[in-house]
């Protein structure tokens, strides 16, 4: 007698939620919203361009990147920037200026201390502007 009422309380519980089921789902496919209550949004993708070298007063360190760990105490720092651009790198132990060449590029080493270095690159443009990027360079002999 037992088990004819937990199977049948659990057959009624099946049935119950399916035609709650059935209900909920007529409901929703009735609705309707006002049409002043509807939007219409446009999502448009936008991508932020990179400098080209046809941009002004634009400045791109390729090398090294943020965050690169060396076991060299010697590194190159190099980049595109406007051509006839001064360029300042700034070291905790030094700092160095170049001229970027004719196409904008530059190039230019410079000797890192023991652990993080903090390396600002400054491109001051013939029309007196400034650009500034810092790169962390960390020297280690540790292996990982």
């Amino acid at each position: 007698m037992r088990i004819e009422k937990i199977i049948l309380s659990l057959v009624a519980i099946i049935v119950g939620l399916a035609a709650a089921g059935v209900a909920f789902y007529l409901y929703q496919m009735t609705k309707t919203l006002p049409p002043s209550k509807t939007q219409t949004i446009t999502i448009k993708n936008q991508i932020s361009p990179s400098p080209t070298p046809n941009a002004k007063n634009f400045l791109t360190v390729e090398d090294p990147k943020d965050e690169f760990v060396t076991d060299k105490k010697i590194i190159t720092i190099s980049g595109k920037t406007e051509p006839g651009a001064t360029i300042i790198i700034t070291t905790e132990n030094n700092d160095q200026i170049v001229n970027a060449a004719i196409n904008g590029d530059f190039t230019l080493t410079t000797t890192i201390g023991n652990g993080t270095n903090i390396i600002q690159i400054t491109a001051i443009f013939t029309n007196g502007e400034e650009k500034k990027v810092t790169r962390t360079v960390t020297y280690s002999t540790e292996s990982f």
